[in-house]
Parts: C-alpha cells; structure tokens; sequence
C-alpha cells in the first residue's frame, strides 16, 4: 500500500522519538555524573536537552550521545574558563553543546540554528547557512573567537558556507593556531582534507558517537592543546 511523504515522515519521527526516549532511558539508570577540570558539571544540562528535544528528521537532526555531548561542552568549558568568561562562543548548528553548557558560561555565546523552538533564548540567533553572512541581530560580524559547528549535511559545499559564516563572525580569519579564530568542528573522517583547506582544522582522537547516523564522525579542532578532544571516546571501539 503506498503511503504518502506526510505520512512515511510522521512515521520517520515517531520512530526517531522511540529510540531516543529508549536510549535515555537506558543512559539515565547508567549515568555517573562527570564534572569537568574546573568544577562545572554539564552532564545534567546534557541530558536534559536530549531528553527534552527528539530529533526531527525533517531537519536532519540528529543528535550526539550524551557522552559526547558532554565531552564537547567540556572542551568549550574548558576554553571559556581559561580565557574568560567575556571569551565569545558561536554555536553553529550546535544547540546540545550550547545548551550543555551552565548559563554564566553561555552568557556572552550565542547559538545559531534553523530550528526556531528555542528562538526565546536569549542566546539564539535564527541561522540559514545557504545566507551564510545574513543575520536577523546586527553587529555580529568580526565579534567571536570561536566557532562550533556541526552542519546538518556532509558535503564541501555546505562546509564552504559555514566556513564563510565562520569567517564573517570570527576576529580573525580561522586558520591554524589564531587565538582570534578558533573553530571546533565535527564531520566525517573523510572530510579531513576540506576542513583543512577551509578552516585549518586538524582531525582529533576524540570520535563523536551519534547513534541514528550510520557513519562515523571525527572531532576537528584548529588549535594545540585540547583536551577532552585530545581523549578517545569510550563509547567507540576502535
């Protein structure tokens, strides 16, 4: 019997919410609160946005183990401590690690996405990457010293207009080693070549798990030293 697109992508969803609700239930009987370095914990604020925002494929959301979502925040963590909390963070199709983050720590940051649910947050900023340098907020351009980014799509041709993105909000133009242009970012291993060229991003030991893509990703970074990056993840068999 054939089924309508409406219908096959309620039936997309309905699936997607199953197997998110089944996973976190499983993680939360589990789970053993980790803190990081310096003392600000993101686990809970991890679980709860996986937990309270199922994925949408329609969006082609889908969304990082809470491990790994909390490795990544830890990173962001990490830096924003280190550098200080006036140090400001652009979440590119990144809401889980923005979310994971404590509020103070978010409080200069701001998290672009497509996805308008959270547009009451005081951080969000609707983003559409095929307009890469078009902003609802004005006075946003060379205002940030980092970038997250994690682009619904694999593809060099979305990368290049969110690395255009990221060129028009960063300090300084991204490349390996500028303190005024820093960008953590996950894609496919094979992408390792483009996120080079484009962003001067160096593949990571740390492999995000995603458990409702079929592929495996890697951890980018275009700066030394980081460290929960630097770590493998457990949650991937090597």
């Amino acid at each position: 019997m054939d089924i309508s697109e409406e219908e096959m992508l309620a039936e997309l969803r309905a699936i997607s919410n199953k197997s998110s609700n089944s996973r976190f239930d499983t993680f939360e009987k589990k789970v053993v609160k980790t803190t990081a370095d310096n003392g600000t914990t993101t686990s809970k604020n991890g679980i709860e946005f996986l937990k309270g925002n199922p994925e949408d494929p329609a969006l082609n959301q889908y969304w990082y183990s809470q491990g790994t979502v909390e490795a990544l925040a830890n990173e962001c963590d990490r830096i924003i401590t280190d550098r200080g909390e006036s140090f400001k963070v652009a979440f590119l199709s990144t809401p889980s690690i923005y979310f994971a983050l404590d509020e103070k720590k978010r409080g200069s940051s701001y998290m672009f996405d497509y996805d308008r649910k959270w547009e009451d947050d005081r951080g969000f900023i609707f983003y559409d990457f095929n307009k890469p340098a078009e902003f609802e907020v004005e006075g946003l351009k060379g205002t940030f010293d980092m970038v997250v980014i994690d682009p619904p799509f694999i593809t060099r041709e979305v990368w290049e207009k969110y690395a255009e993105s990221a060129e028009w909000l960063l300090k300084e133009k991204p490349g390996w080693g500028k303190a005024g242009g820093m960008v953590i970012g996950t894609t496919l291993q094979e992408n390792a070549g483009f996120l080079d060229e484009l962003l001067g991003c160096k593949a990571q030991a740390f492999k995000p798990s995603i458990p409702n893509l079929p592929y495996q990703y890697n951890s980018y970074a275009n700066f030394e030293g980081a460290v929960y990056l630097g770590a493998a993840n457990p949650e991937i068999s090597e």
